[in-house]
């Protein structure tokens, strides 16, 4: 399998872990929920900094927590918006016959 095929697995796998985190946790997602949704989704042992990695690639932020016990987690921000823009996008990258 091409490293490219592996790639797109894994921004359609995050694309759809931020979906349903964003709609299960609103404002508290943090990159290790990400890297665990892509886990179950992938099949595979996904580490938050490659969710993480993955997430900023496409344009999400991510901010640290402020309060004492959870100043060294980042949650990522929920951008409404961003997210069916990169959805479509991704779309047009992927063929009906290449399938995620």
């Amino acid at each position: 399998m091409k490293a490219n095929t592996f790639f797109e697995e894994d921004i359609a796998a995050m694309l759809d872990s931020l979906q349903e985190l964003f709609q299960e946790y609103e404002t508290d997602v943090t990159e290790t929920l990400v890297a665990e949704r892509m886990e179950r989704k992938l099949h595979r042992h996904v580490h938050y900094h490659q969710a993480a990695y993955l997430y900023r690639l496409m344009g999400f932020d991510a901010i640290r927590g402020n309060v004492h016990t959870d100043k060294w987690k980042y949650y990522v921000v929920p951008d409404l918006e961003l997210l069916p823009e990169k959805r479509a996008q991704l779309g047009k990258v992927i063929s009906p016959n290449n399938k995620v």
